[in-house]
């Protein structure tokens, strides 16, 4: 594993080029010169805060850092990134008629096949979501354009939703434009459905957006005024429905607290904490586990964003002690779990404990091979781990040639 295929070994070519000092840059970016020197030197991998606020320093793109996309590996690796062109040329056309004749799909078909969409999405199969994303969305684009009425604010709903599962295949695929463009469209999609929620949803999406990109500030106003807009709706308990607002009520929060975990402020751990108690909140009150607009929210995802949050607030004592008291079920979307062993195995290396995060890697990759193979802070964690083990195990070995990463 070499050095230069880290986050650290970019950081420090980047850096150099521009002809600035370790200081300079700490101070440009607004992150600790201890932890900079050390992740440059491969003391320490590169967390997401220190990636996005380097790379706005430097006037790169996120991506330029983690080394995204990554070089197929694999025939299947290849076939992945095949659907990513089609996918672009789709996303560009999204508001344009269809070249096309013909009768739009009934919308029990395409609520369908939205919905498997989404298990493909939950369960990271990269792959088959590449494969069906596009034939999908012209099926909606065509209904967009023939419906009236309230099918058409349907069908604007579904196409939002199918613009969310882009955005996750373009984000994972380590495509952030394409992941962007994405975002765009579901908001435009959002704003056309009648759902007001759907707003707030595209909202929590750009959040996400304007955090790969540096700029937690405007993140963080944004989830402000999101939950501040949210907030009024939520005492209004008649009928079914309210289950939904206090879902999306809790996402914000969770978003929320991660945008301050990242944001290196003096009341960082604090405000985060305070978001994450709201969170909590939500799901008691919901009392089970939910899917609203597929952003899986309730008292399990609650507790794995109890361990990333620690995580991302570098306090890995915090993140391991609170892991012992979850108990995944099979019934979590594989995307979670294998998210929550992804997150912990990077608290065990900030413990210095090789084979405890080697362990969590590993249960990451049974849970979900296609998630663990592309996410970038598993080759963080990997780099990091070779570091760690002073002569590397024939596990780490055979874990970094399976990541495509170089002995």
């Amino acid at each position: 594993m070499r050095e230069e295929q880290s986050a650290g070994g970019r950081i420090a070519t980047f850096r150099k080029l521009r002809g600035w000092s370790q200081r300079k840059l700490a101070d440009r970016a607004g992150v600790s010169y201890s932890l900079l020197t050390k992740v440059e030197a491969g003391h320490k991998p590169a967390t997401p805060a220190l990636i996005s606020a380097t790379a706005r320093a430097l006037d790169l793109d996120v991506s330029q850092i983690t080394g995204q996309p990554y070089a197929p590996d694999t025939p299947t690796d290849e076939e992945v990134f095949q659907h990513i062109a089609v996918l672009r040329r789709e996303l560009s056309a999204y508001d344009l008629p269809p070249t096309h004749d013909g009768q739009p799909k009934p919308l029990p078909y395409l609520r369908a096949a939205v919905s498997e969409l989404a298990q493909l999405r939950h369960g990271v199969n990269l792959l088959k979501l590449g494969e069906k994303l596009p034939s999908v969305l012209q099926d909606l684009r065509l209904a967009a354009h023939v419906l009236q009425n309230n099918e058409r604010e349907q069908i604007y709903g579904l196409l939002a939703e199918t613009y969310a599962a882009a955005g996750q295949l373009a984000y994972k695929m380590g495509y952030t434009d394409l992941s962007s463009i994405s975002t765009d469209r579901y908001q435009w999609a959002a704003a056309q459905s009648g759902d007001a929620l759907a707003i707030h949803i595209g909202e929590y999406l750009r959040a996400g957006e304007l955090m790969v990109a540096g700029d937690l500030s405007s993140a963080a106003a944004l989830m402000d005024a999101s939950l501040g807009r949210l907030e009024p709706q939520l005492a209004d308990r008649r009928g079914d429905g309210w289950e939904r607002s206090w879902a999306v009520w809790g996402n914000l929060h969770l978003k929320a607290a991660l945008v301050v975990a990242r944001s290196g402020r003096p009341d960082a751990k604090l405000s985060t904490w305070q978001h994450f108690e709201q969170a909590k909140d939500a799901a008691d009150q919901i009392g089970y586990d939910r899917d609203d607009y597929r952003l899986f929210f309730g008292p399990t995802n609650v507790d794995i964003w109890s361990v990333g949050l620690a995580v991302e607030l570098c306090d890995d004592a915090v993140a391991i002690e609170k892991a012992k008291r979850i108990n995944l079920s099979d019934e979590a979307p594989k995307e979670r779990r294998s998210h929550h062993f992804i997150d912990l195995a990077r608290a065990h290396v900030w413990r210095n404990d090789p084979e405890g995060a080697l362990r969590c890697l590993f249960q990451a990759r049974d849970i979900s091979p296609q998630h663990t193979r592309f996410h970038p802070q598993v080759r963080e964690t990997t780099h990091a781990l070779g570091r760690l083990e002073r002569r590397s195990t024939a596990s780490l070995r055979s874990f970094a040639r399976w990541l495509g990463m170089d002995d």
